[in-house]
């Protein structure tokens, strides 16, 4: 078990279930005082933070995404307020609802070449060409 931790887990400290009432958690903090696993202080915070129902809903469902969210809210976004005014990430589709009409306009002796083409096997092909 790591001691080192900025904030270990209550639960662990104590060493209860989640399911412990608030009697067992203050029997559980007497216990973890006389067994010196951890320092007091952090037995003390683990044990107050459990008696604390919104403490204790982080406890018990946010627990294990709280290292995410922290390093989230350190994240520099400052660089997205100073983003370009036209943004040209996909230039090739600046026309793109030009291109899609022109697809559809093809004209008939256009498509019935393409089926010839496509349907044809390399070997039919090359024998088309000689």
């Amino acid at each position: 078990m790591n001691n080192n931790l900025p904030n270990p887990n209550p639960y662990q400290v104590l060493n209860i279930s989640p399911s412990a009432s608030n009697t067992e958690i203050t029997k559980a903090m007497k216990m973890a005082m006389v067994q010196k696993k951890y320092p007091i202080n952090v037995i003390s915070q683990a044990h107050k933070s459990l008696l604390n129902p919104q403490e204790r809903i982080i406890a018990d469902y946010l627990r294990e995404i709280l290292p995410l969210v922290q390093r989230f809210q350190k994240t520099d976004l400052s660089e997205l307020e100073n983003l370009p005014e036209n943004l040209d990430l996909l230039p090739e589709i600046d026309n793109i609802d030009k291109e899609i009409l022109e697809l559809k306009n093809i004209s008939e002796s256009d498509k019935k070449i393409g089926q010839i083409l496509f349907s044809q096997s390399p070997i039919q092909m090359a024998k088309l060409s000689n």
